[in-house]
């Protein structure tokens, strides 16, 4: 039987659109993947003290009818949560909950603003059948950011302009035909694009309670695994070359950004969590 894999996406009100398109490809990805065992986790996020519910135009139904629509196509498997209270912080708490569901494999994490091909999920699927122990599946992407993401970059993607919109379009018009599972020789990955983790590696590893709602968990998550490798535990990451993702940094703003007031307390939360970083990661070290 192949692995059970739990699919982990949150959704703030302002990404209701870019989730419907993300699960407009994820549908077709889902079709290619019946001989596998995966479950979706989509967290729409409407908590009141996130988003001023009283001063916006449209309301919380508005955001849970498209959010249900997206999944009554197609008998998807799935652990949704919509959540009215203010229980819920953001995506990084949401992994760390995620993580805990001990009757799954492996996690996928996924941000409303990643583009696949519709092959992509069921050949990540693939290749994470042949891996064991504390692993990291990464997808091929386009050229970005800087050099220290250059081990991720698909073999026919070196050369390639950062962030055109060209590069977006290809997603989709890729033809994959040789897929090679590549191990790399550091620990790099971003959380949330469509990366693949073993169970064992987040348990190991861990999200820190005291990043909150929102943090660096991949940032935390990559030096604890590089210190944790230093002190000779084994950690692999492996990058799918043959196929790649693209982040959607053109169709971000969302055509209801003025029916909607939002309290956007993710800088806030993210530079609080940052500065804990070296308090956990002296903690993680000494642990092990």
């Amino acid at each position: 039987m192949s692995k059970k894999t739990l699919v982990c996406i949150h959704i703030m009100p302002n990404e209701i659109e870019m989730f419907q398109k993300f699960m407009a490809q994820y549908r077709k990805a889902l079709m290619y993947c019946n001989d596998f065992n995966i479950y979706i986790k989509a967290t729409l996020n409407l908590n009141p003290k996130l988003t001023d519910w009283d001063k916006s135009e449209l309301k919380q139904d508005y955001f849970i009818k498209i959010f249900n629509e997206q999944f009554q196509y197609k008998d998807i498997n799935n652990i949704n949560q919509i959540v009215l209270d203010d229980s819920m912080w953001g995506t990084t708490q949401q992994k760390r909950e995620s993580i805990k569901i001990d009757y799954f494999d492996q996690f996928i994490f996924v941000d409303t603003d990643i583009v696949i091909h519709e092959h992509q999920l069921m050949y990540q699927l693939r290749a994470s059948e042949q891996l064991e122990g504390k692993y990291i599946l990464s997808p091929a992407i386009p050229k970005w950011w800087d050099m220290s993401w250059d081990v991720l970059v698909d073999s026919t993607m070196k050369d390639t302009e950062f962030n055109t919109k060209e590069t977006l379009d290809s997603v989709h018009k890729q033809k994959p035909s040789k897929l090679t599972l590549k191990q790399i020789p550091t620990i790099k990955f971003g959380c949330g694009m469509h990366t693949l983790y073993s169970k064992e590696f987040w348990q190991f590893i861990g999200i820190p309670e005291s990043f909150g709602g929102y943090g660096p968990e991949d940032t935390f998550g990559m030096m604890a695994s590089i210190g944790a490798i230093q002190k000779g535990y084994d950690i692999k990451q492996y990058v799918l070359d043959g196929i790649y993702i693209s982040e959607d940094y053109f169709n971000r703003e969302p055509s209801i950004k003025d029916k909607i007031v939002k309290s956007d307390l993710k800088t806030d939360f993210y530079k609080q969590a940052q500065s804990y970083i070296p308090t956990e990661l002296h903690t993680f070290i000494g642990k092990i």
